[in-house]
């Protein structure tokens, strides 16, 4: 029996084929040395993602490939990874590179030294930032994330990140709720709110590197999901204060 790996690492994909072989190997690259394994978790990519999720990792036994069953989504994607998970901890980030992989060992180090119980990457902390090509984005999610901060609780910066690890069995006990990013928002509240430390690293949030972004980039965009993100930010106020 192989021994279990000490990191999971969940990458959720639609239409990612441009990518998905680079990152890959990123992520192998970034966790040399780290007992781990990579999850493409791929929501039926007509683009044929997942084929080449698995050209990229013949022989390969630490990256499995699964084509999940209707319905889809990012959440569901996501907590279906950690269902299937068998390190630790588990990570997953966006497949475009907006989150670097070479990230990783700084998410994991707190977690190890005990300091931390769930590390997230940080555009508003000191030495992050966010230079996605859509200003409109890059203000959705400045305007969503300071709402969050002020109604919630203001030790965290980024509550939209959607680059996270912590231990499996944290994110199984706390869950993952939502439809879209808006699950993030709600996980690291719980986390704060049953007192566990929430500690953030900085990082660059760069234009995604191929394909088209799934992440709301227009007006019209934001109020078909902005709306979930701002019922998200109340009901996590309300559990906190009561």
């Amino acid at each position: 029996m192989s021994t279990a790996p000490q990191v999971s690492v969940i990458l959720p994909t639609f239409n990612e084929r441009d990518n998905i072989g680079p990152l890959i190997g990123d992520v192998q690259a970034a966790l040399t040395g780290v007992p781990h394994e990579i999850l493409v978790i791929d929501d039926r990519s007509p683009d044929g993602t997942a084929r080449t999720a698995r050209e990229a990792a013949r022989g390969d036994a630490r990256v499995q490939v699964i084509e999940r069953e209707p319905p889809p989504g990012l959440r569901r994607s996501l907590f279906d990874g950690v269902q299937r998970a068998r390190g630790q901890f588990v990570c997953w980030c966006d497949c475009d590179f907006s989150h670097p992989p070479a990230l990783l060992p700084q998410l994991l180090a707190p977690l190890m030294a005990g300091t931390a119980d769930m590390t997230c990457a940080s555009r508003y902390v000191a030495g992050g930032s966010d230079e996605r090509d859509s200003a409109m984005a890059r203000r959705m999610s400045f305007v969503i994330t300071r709402l969050a901060k002020w109604t919630i609780d203001r030790r965290v910066e980024d509550y939209t990140t959607g680059y996270v690890m912590a231990p499996r069995a944290l994110v199984l006990e706390l869950g993952l709720h939502g439809d879209y990013g808006e699950y993030c928002i709600r996980l690291i509240a719980d986390a704060l709110r049953t007192g566990r430390r929430v500690v953030e690293v900085p990082y660059r949030s760069v234009p995604r590197l191929h394909g088209t972004s799934k992440t709301a980039t227009s007006l019209a965009g934001f109020a078909r999901r902005g709306w979930r993100y701002l019922w998200t930010i109340a009901g996590a106020a309300v559990r906190r204060r009561g």
